[in-house]
């Protein structure tokens, strides 16, 4: 059978609250169980099996042993597991991979080891919380598992909620996870037990708390379907989404809310690149809800960039101690209060919402329409013919906002670099159809231009954090005159770089698209 789980990460305090739920009594099939759990691990000495996609275990429960065979590398999105599962009884704790083989998982087993040994490998040590539950689409299994990972001396703790599909539709589990987690931050597992043990005995720590996600490489061919490809960039957008989530909440690291912003601006360009092929209509509340969330971030990015890059470059060339120490303190105690502000909403429901919604609709092929009778062929199509389509359409709005650039005003060039960066996100979406060396040949004038923007960027960004009757330090002369010079710098750049704008617009203008 394949088993479908949502795995999210808890600390003790969100266990304590998820066991004594107020929604559970109303929605429980019999009984809550508690169970006291040991797996063991087996694989060969180089763990072929786990090169091979393949996790083997022996469970002991009470008195009782059972084998099971998990199979397929692909989980979901960030949290979302889906696995082909094989259970059967083991008397006495030893395998049993003789007799039937439907599904061919023991042949696939013999093949990976070679007729190596298998030994245990590591063990996890859980007490789980059991509780099936019926929803409106289906039937679901909510297991708190509190325990530890063993694999020799090396130890690292489970705490974590599992919600498994036990009969019905996979919206069943995103309504459970809605209802259990209202509020953020939701912390979805990117690893499984398995992964974890192998961590350990590989001789590697055990993860640390979540670090900044870039995008990640996304890898298909010219005859993967449109629909396909859609879902694996989207899935890696949700990734980077999440974890940044998780890291701005959790840290100060500027580069949480940085990268948060950027996958929310890649997961727009997304669902506007790939939007007419799966269904616009139903992706646009996403991209909606996405604009306003990635408003929200701007204000703390923008604070950081303002106070560490922009003014502190600036008011490095020659501004008095004074003036910059009270620009300074102005500022931090602005960026303080944006953070508190921007926290509170990540943590709140309309973003935790957003998540959820987000996952189910990847994952449940959200954009799918019975009314739509073009949308089956429209997805089956080759990425590799819609390509071309989907990316001269992002190329002629570039194209459009350049025009008679040396003419445009602030605004205008910001519009434009705006543009740019989705012409660019698309390009690194649909590149791996095409030869690498055209695809880099056409990004690389892209990105010198992209980067041409910067104190263009920098001095009109500042000019509207800076002034204005609530700008930080407004009345106190010392702050003002740091700004003056902050500004005056600023323009001065600006004046200097504009014809190397021109210039790069001007050789972007002779890169040729890779696409055709």
């Amino acid at each position: 059978m394949i088993e479908t789980e949502l795995k999210i990460a808890l600390d003790h305090a969100e266990a304590a609250r998820l066991a004594r739920s107020p929604a559970l009594p109303g929605l429980r099939e019999g009984p809550r169980q508690r169970k006291r759990l040991v797996s063991i691990y087996v694989d060969t000495a180089g763990h072929a099996l786990a090169e091979a996609g393949v996790a083997l275990r022996l469970r002991r429960i009470g008195r009782r042993w059972v084998q099971t065979v998990k199979r397929g590398r692909r989980a979901g999105g960030a949290g979302l597991f889906s696995q082909e599962e094989i259970e059967v009884p083991a008397p006495g704790g030893r395998l049993a991979l003789g007799g039937p083989d439907p599904s061919g998982a023991y042949a696939a087993i013999a093949e990976a080891t070679g007729g190596a040994p298998l030994q245990p490998v590591f063990e996890t040590r859980v007490e789980r919380i059991i509780e099936r539950l019926r929803m409106r689409d289906g039937v679901v299994e909510l297991a708190l598992d509190r325990g530890e990972v063993v694999s020799g001396g090396a130890r690292a703790p489970i705490l974590e909620a599992e919600i498994e599909l036990i009969d019905g539709e996979i919206a069943a589990v995103f309504d459970l996870a809605r209802l259990l987690f209202p509020n953020g931050p939701v912390r979805f597992a990117t690893a499984n037990k398995s992964a974890l043990g192998y961590r350990l005995a590989r001789g590697e720590p055990p993860p640390g708390p979540p670090r900044p996600r870039n995008a990640g490489t996304v890898a298909f061919d010219a005859e993967t379907n449109i629909e396909t490809a859609a879902r694996d960039v989207l899935r890696d957008c949700f990734a980077q989404v999440a974890q940044n989530l998780v890291v701005t909440l959790a840290s100060d690291d500027h580069e949480g809310p940085h990268q948060l912003r950027v996958g929310l601006r890649r997961l727009r360009t997304a669902l506007a690149v790939f939007g007419p092929s799966l269904g616009a209509e139903r992706l646009g509340p996403l991209s909606a809800a996405a604009q306003r969330l990635g408003r929200v971030v701007g204000r703390l990015r923008d604070a950081d960039v303002l106070m560490d890059e922009v003014v502190a470059g600036a008011a490095g060339t020659g501004l008095d101690a004074p003036a910059r120490a009270a620009l300074d303190a102005a500022l931090a105690e602005r960026r303080h209060a944006i953070r508190a502000e921007v926290r509170a909403h990540l943590a709140g429901s309309e973003t935790t919402g957003f998540v959820f919604d987000l996952l189910e609709t990847i994952e449940a092929r959200g954009w799918l329409d019975p009314a739509d009778y073009a949308q089956t062929a429209r997805l089956a199509t080759p990425v590799a013919e819609r390509a071309p389509v989907l990316l001269d359409a992002r190329l002629r709005k570039a194209v459009k906002r350049g025009r008679r650039i040396e003419t445009r005003d602030a605004e205008a060039l910001h519009e434009l670099r705006k543009e740019l960066k989705k012409l660019r996100y698309a390009a690194e979406m649909l590149g791996p159809v095409f030869p690498r060396k055209k695809v880099e040949a056409f990004l690389r004038p892209l990105k010198d231009l992209q980067d041409a923007f910067g104190s263009l960027n920098d001095g009109a960004m500042a000019t509207g954090k800076l002034t204005g009757d609530d700008a930080p330090g407004a009345g106190d002369p010392a702050v003002q005159r740091a700004v003056g010079w902050t500004l005056g710098v600023l323009s001065a750049r600006a004046q200097v770089d504009r014809p190397r704008l021109f210039e790069r617009w001007r050789t972007f203008g002779h890169a040729a698209p890779f696409w055709r």
